[in-house]
């Protein structure tokens, strides 16, 4: 069965003073951001899809971010996309459940030791990255990492050369996306990544005319 996980980020973002989160747009299962827009492009394509969420993820402990994944269905076709800090929750859940998956793809991911020297951290910061990703995680997803990053977002390329040292991760550089805010309403590239996967069930590798070299 051809199955999708879309997993949001911690939303510590604010718009206008108000949290991305308390936004109706912002919902990843809103099909006017580019989360929502994947899920119902995948869905019609036959697609299982689901995008969990943790109650006001951005203050959420990661026993709350564990608890939302261990309630949807994860077996070894899964193709799980994490977005942000969403992209450290899913390899963290991974490692410590050891579950298999066939693909992980990384949006803008968070990772251990990157927090941002001009902001606080967010409430639990230090406990939710405590999980050393470790490079035996490459054993549980037969077809590797993909991170997607933005050539205008230079702090996340801390965590992009995490996840190549650690999990040797295949990295896609975009222009001009930020941090991938769910105010951007379509990713195909993304939608891309997903449906090369499955139309080549035969191949471990997959050709990008747009990878970027880190």
């Amino acid at each position: 069965m051809k199955n999708v996980i879309l997993l949001h980020g911690r939303w510590p973002e604010k718009i206008d003073g108000k949290l991305i989160a308390d936004i109706s747009l912002c919902d990843s299962n809103n099909p006017g951001n580019w989360m929502g827009w994947t899920k119902n492009q995948l869905e019609m394509r036959g697609y299982v899809v689901v995008c969990p969420i943790v109650k006001e993820a951005w203050k959420a402990r990661w026993d709350e971010w564990k608890e939302a994944l261990d309630r949807v269905e994860i077996n070894e076709e899964t193709i799980f996309v994490g977005h942000s800090a969403g992209g450290y929750a899913v390899l963290r859940y991974l490692g410590e459940t050891g579950k298999k998956v066939r693909k992980v793809i990384l949006i803008a991911p968070g990772a251990p030791g990157m927090e941002r020297d001009d902001s606080p951290l967010l409430p639990y910061e230090e406990e939710f990255y405590t999980y050393d990703i470790p490079p035996a995680l490459t054993v549980q997803i037969s077809e590797g990492v993909t991170v997607f990053v933005s050539n205008d977002w230079d702090f996340i390329l801390r965590a992009v050369e995490y996840y190549k040292r650690k999990l040797d991760a295949t990295v896609i550089s975009l222009e001009n996306r930020g941090h991938f805010s769910f105010l951007i309403k379509e990713l195909p590239e993304l939608l891309n990544e997903i449906l090369i996967i499955d139309s080549k069930p035969e191949s471990k590798e997959t050709h990008h005319d747009f990878e970027s070299q880190f």
